[in-house]
């Protein structure tokens, strides 16, 4: 079974960029890689965020897997050094220009959003959002920013 990843592509190599958002400014890298025979795709990321007046500095940590269903649906599943794991569907926007993954609605749960933006050729814009528990779909942003590509893959 071939697996469709054109769309995917702009994302590949290793990119740095900052973040704006609730829990404050933060500077990272982070890549994506095909694996497994290109069979899925893979993103790493690590986020330092550091200390204010308000709390302490932290790191963040994360792995993405994007991944085919058997139907040919792309599916994400995300673990972090949180121990959140959160379940996505994946889709492509009509220009092949925006990846967005919904998670999966849980009752009294949150719901999230992330979706990449291509904004030129070593380019993007991230932004991470989510919804208060119960209310699937009502999402506001709770981080953003942008990312330069360091090194294409």
């Amino acid at each position: 079974m071939a697996i469709e990843w054109e769309a995917y592509e702009f994302l590949l190599g290793e990119w740095e960029g900052g973040r704006e958002g609730d829990p404050g400014q933060g500077h990272g890298r982070f890549s994506f890689t095909f694996e497994l025979d290109k069979n899925i795709l893979v993103r790493r990321n690590r986020t330092i965020f550091p200390p204010t007046k308000e709390r302490e500095g932290y790191t963040h940590d994360d792995l993405l897997i994007i991944y085919t269903e058997a139907a040919g649906e792309k599916r994400g599943m995300y673990f972090d050094n949180e121990e959140h794991v959160i379940h996505y569907a994946a889709s492509v926007s009509p220009d092949q220009e925006t990846i967005t993954l919904v998670s999966d609605p849980i009752p009294s749960a949150p719901q999230f959003r992330f979706t990449y933006i291509k904004t030129g050729k070593d380019t993007l814009d991230a932004r991470f959002e989510m919804t208060p528990p119960g209310k699937p779909g009502a999402f506001f942003t709770y981080i953003e920013g942008s990312a330069q590509r360091l090194k294409r893959k």
